[in-house]
């Protein structure tokens, strides 16, 4: 017999340790998913304050100004969407956030979890957070959320077939929208100016700055930014980093922004970006490149 293989009694012990194991690992982790759950303030069909997260598909109505004052889930975020093919109608009312020293969240924070989120606007103010929308999420849909007064106004986070339109991102203190490791993704019929750094920016730096690749960050591919206007940034109106290929910008103004070049592609020659002029009304004012129109 070989020595190696178990006796009947042995092998009988073997598995019994094993299923113990076994039960003890699902037991813990089971733990761990029960305490998360319950600290997780699930949203109810109608919404007055904010730290909650809505956990399953659904409407939910926003019926008051929010505030950071009322609480805050455990991320930092006015309002999670953690569920797929949830709308969220905030009706008008502001979102207001802790302050930009303060928030380490966002106003409405779509996680990595959720597909087909629908968020109506209706001209809502998100202020005063880290991020006035911020979306992880797949093929999210939002309208008229105007993210004003934040670090970042959007923030396209891993974000793939997001369509974020109808929107002004104005006096956020580093990007009206920034895009990074997002796919896919159409932002368009918005204005993004009089912010402290770029209009818009797609690549990985938390700052402004720009030039070089983020080690371990995803690039961004395959977005399209068009019908939108970016002015008075105090940097450019928009630029494309290093490494971030195949995007196309479009009908657009870009102009007057202080940085002294109002459009920026990063990569030589611009790589596979795309900036198309379809038309004399669009502008790209001070280019970096003569690859840009």
């Amino acid at each position: 017999m070989n020595r190696h293989q178990l006796q009947p009694r042995q092998w009988i012990r073997s598995a019994a340790a094993l299923a113990v194991a076994l039960l003890l690992f699902h037991g813990a982790a089971r733990a761990q998913e029960e305490k998360a759950s319950a600290s997780t303030t699930a949203c109810g069909a109608s919404i007055a304050v904010c730290g909650c997260t809505i956990t399953k598909a659904g409407t939910y109505t926003v019926t008051a100004d929010l505030s950071s004052g009322q609480g805050l889930t455990a991320a930092g975020d006015c309002i999670a969407i953690k569920a797929s093919n949830a709308i969220l109608d905030v009706h008008e009312y502001s979102v207001t956030g802790p302050g930009l020293g303060t928030s380490t969240g966002a106003g409405i924070d779509v996680l990595k979890s959720s597909s087909g989120a629908f968020i109506e606007g209706g001209g809502s103010v998100s202020s005063g957070w880290k991020y006035g929308l911020e979306v992880q999420g797949k093929n999210t849909i939002s309208d008229w959320v105007e993210p004003d007064g934040n670090v970042v106004g959007i923030f396209l986070n891993g974000a793939t077939g997001a369509n974020i339109n109808n929107f002004d991102a104005i006096d956020n203190s580093v990007y009206g929208v920034w895009i990074q490791g997002g796919k896919g993704n159409q932002v368009n019929a918005f204005a993004s100016g009089s912010n402290t750094g770029t209009g818009v920016y797609i690549g990985c730096h938390d700052d402004d700055t720009h030039g070089t690749k983020c080690a371990g960050v995803k690039p961004s591919s395959g977005n399209r930014i068009y019908d939108f206007n970016a002015e008075s940034n105090g940097d450019a109106g928009i630029v494309i980093d290093l490494g971030n290929e195949g995007n196309v910008i479009t009908d657009v103004h870009i102009s007057g922004n202080a940085g002294g070049v109002d459009s920026i592609d990063e990569n030589p020659s611009c790589g596979t970006d795309q900036w198309i002029q379809e038309r004399t009304t669009t502008v790209f004012g001070v280019t970096s490149q003569s690859c840009i129109p």
